[in-house]
């Protein structure tokens, strides 16, 4: 018998908690909106006249929650899902917390469905009920709203390579450094400034020697090898250090880094920072880099972490170079069981794995293939993280279903793949 009361007690719940989710509206629009405020116009319907204006403001919160609404965070949802504990807190008791003010337009008015329908303009209180969202862990923040370990929390941190700033081709890296002792000292100093934050860092020097040792140079041409250097080095991102000076024993010195983070594989601007320290009664430019380090690197390595945090849910993007062995059977225009040739057969598969299908060839010839952008999932079809190396793997395998055997290494975010 008490088992009988218990489950028509629940079942009477449930058809409330039904009842009112139907009466919800989504006759609704945004007039304005920004960070803080949104000004939204809904309908709202109930079986009594008093109750019509109380249910068109719950429509709002129900639909930003839910639903999402055009005009405010770009249509997304404030939560997705319903947290059960929260809604049934918010909307028997708090939700009024969040209307700064709200305007009737007329009475409600009895519809043909025997309910009250009425309309109101309200203003939603929307930067408190965000924070209300991120405190009872429904929400994300923003990115631009963390702090670096928070970010730090949310993805990896890049490894980073500093270099500094070339006006020509000619001059190379090695050079630059070797000549120019105050810009060695800013390459030097940004580099410790990385490491003090927690970031790995690739040395441009060591690297180089590394790579003169192996006689992997392709030309002695200065600019190329320096772009060689750059996507053999394994850095998720290259910082481009120049320095200002303005030096004076008598009025005090200032310097400014002017600084630039591209992402290795493509080249992509993902942050820049300049800025002038105060001035010092000092010649030294290796204390002036030290302010003007410890002026902008949180800043700035923040805005690289943005950059890449984002791609979490938008995914990445990566090179992909394709060559041909020198003892290739095939080539690239070679046909693949009887149909496709073997670059079309590449490309095909990289249009459908592709991020929307969006990827660019910078150069396609009988004997290579470059994709010199690929933007790839954030995760697999089976939901796991789809990073540059599961992503060779997978061509790999096609083509090996294909009677295409193959070779590959990545490095950061480039594929070199081979064909045998």
């Amino acid at each position: 018998m008490k088992l009988r009361i218990l489950l028509l007690s629940l079942l009477a719940t449930y058809t409330i908690h039904l009842t009112a989710q139907e009466l919800y509206s989504n006759d609704l629009f945004c007039v304005k909106a920004d960070n803080n405020l949104a000004v939204i116009a809904a309908s709202g319907i109930a079986e009594k006249k008093k109750d019509v204006y109380s249910m068109a403001l719950k429509s709002i919160f129900n639909a930003l929650f839910l639903n999402g609404i055009d005009g405010v965070e770009n249509g997304r949802p404030l939560v997705g899902k319903e947290d059960s504990y929260y809604m049934n807190q918010f909307f028997n008791s708090r939700y009024m917390l969040f209307v700064k003010n709200y305007e009737t337009v007329e009475e409600p008015v009895r519809q043909s469905s025997r309910l009250y329908k009425g309309t109101v303009t309200a203003q939603i209180l929307l930067g408190a009920l965000k924070k209300d969202l991120i405190r009872n862990k429904l929400m994300t923040k923003p990115m631009e709203e963390m702090s670096m370990e928070e970010t730090r929390q949310q993805v990896a941190l890049p490894t980073i390579m500093v270099v500094p700033y070339k006006s020509n081709d000619r001059s190379s890296y090695a050079g630059i450094l070797k000549n120019d002792f105050d810009l060695r000292v800013a390459v030097s100093t940004v580099k410790e400034g990385f490491v003090k934050l927690g970031v790995k860092t690739v040395a441009a020097e060591g690297k180089q020697a590394g790579t003169l040792r192996a006689s992997e140079w392709e030309s002695k041409n200065a600019d190329s090898n320096d772009k060689q250097l750059l996507m053999n080095s394994g850095a998720d991102v290259y910082v481009i250090v120049d320095l200002q000076k303005d030096i004076s024993a008598t009025s005090g010195s200032r310097v400014s880094l002017i600084m630039t983070a591209r992402e290795t594989a493509t080249g992509i601007d993902l942050a820049s920072r300049k800025s002038w320290t105060n001035r010092f009664r000092t010649t030294d430019v290796d204390k002036l880099c030290a302010y003007a380090a410890q002026d902008v690197l949180d800043g700035f390595l923040k805005d690289i972490s943005k950059e890449f945090a984002r791609r979490v849910q938008q995914g990445n993007t990566i090179v992909l170079r394709v060559s041909l062995a020198d003892n290739a059977v095939n080539t690239m225009n070679s046909r693949i069981n009887g149909s496709t040739t073997l670059s079309a057969h590449i490309r095909n598969w990289v249009r459908k794995n592709a991020q929307g299908g969006r990827y660019h060839i910078q150069g396609a010839v009988d004997d290579s293939l470059i994709f010199d952008s690929i933007q790839i999932p954030a995760k697999d079809s089976d939901g796991l993280p789809m990073d540059c190396i599961t992503f060779a793997d997978n061509l790999v395998n096609y083509l090996n279903d294909s009677g295409i055997d193959s070779e590959h290494r990545v490095d950061g975010s480039t594929i070199y793949l081979t064909i045998q």
